[in-house]
């Protein structure tokens, strides 16, 4: 009796003690810190944290995995007023999405194509002799004296805006405007300098941006940039012409003549 009473306390120690240890293993696997002391947990969670705030280009520098990012693009609008008397414009190009390309049409019959392996398509428009699209990799331009789809690369920033013109078009991040030129089929880049933009306008061949520290008239065909700093006055209205852009400010404007291509300081009182 004594012997098979010392067998099931045996039996029952041993089932006990088996499960006790599964347990204990099951929890070691379960814990992806067990093992590693206090310091290097710490170092472990501290180096992860780090590695999620990196932006997109130092994630490349470091060689970490890309998050994709979601982009936002929208249309910009307008807050200055522009008084400009635009002609009819008529939109003389197109394009068609197939499989895995674009392919543009112009206005004399030719075709250029694109590869889109690999791209998304977030944004696009038509409208006058251009054609803008932005994909989650690449910016992408094309008109009608185009060859081929022109790239601009942009920084991986999360928010977009697209203000078009019949001849070229502005694409606007928080660091960055890129203007694609209708006339060079080329993408300029422009950094902001604390500044945000207010305005954008194109007429025939000149461009102007207005933004909270200063003005940009672009000349398209030669890609000449004029800059008018606004010495902390505001613009609130200004209005395009065939040979000058006139930037209204409280009792002042500024003129740009385009023959002298010069900004004149005009008083409004006298």
């Amino acid at each position: 009796m004594y012997v098979r009473l010392f067998s099931y306390t045996a039996l029952i120690s041993f089932v006990f003690g088996t499960g006790l240890l599964f347990l204990c293993f099951g929890s070691m696997n379960a814990n992806p810190g067990h093992g590693i002391d206090d310091g290097r947990l710490h170092e472990y969670e501290t180096s992860q944290n780090y590695k999620r705030k990196l932006s997109p280009e130092q994630r490349r520098i470091f060689n970490v995995p890309t998050v994709p990012v979601k982009l936002d693009v929208t249309n910009f609008e307008n807050i200055v007023t522009d008084k400009t008397a635009y002609p009819y414009i008529q939109t003389t190009i197109n394009f068609v999405e197939g499989h895995l390309s674009l392919k543009a049409f112009l206005s004399d019959g030719s075709e250029v194509s694109y590869s889109t392996r690999g791209e998304h398509i977030r944004y696009n428009k038509c409208y006058g002799d251009i054609c803008i699209i932005v994909s989650q990799k690449n910016l992408l331009g094309v008109s009608n004296s185009s060859i081929e789809w022109e790239k601009g690369h942009f920084f991986g920033e999360e928010q977009y805006r697209v203000a078009t013109g019949h001849k070229s078009a502005l694409v606007i991040s928080d660091r960055k405007m890129y203007l694609f030129n209708g006339y060079t089929n080329h993408w300029e880049t422009i950094s902001l300098e604390q500044e945000t933009i207010r305005s954008f306008a194109n007429l025939y061949d000149k461009a102007a941006i207005i933004t909270t520290r200063r003005i940009l008239v672009i000349d398209l065909p030669s890609e000449t940039q004029f800059e008018q700093n606004l010495l902390l006055r505001g613009i609130y209205q200004f209005e395009m012409r065939d040979a000058f852009i006139n930037f209204y400010s409280g009792d002042k404007l500024w003129m740009f003549r385009h023959q002298t291509e010069n900004f004149e300081e005009v008083d409004l009182t006298d």
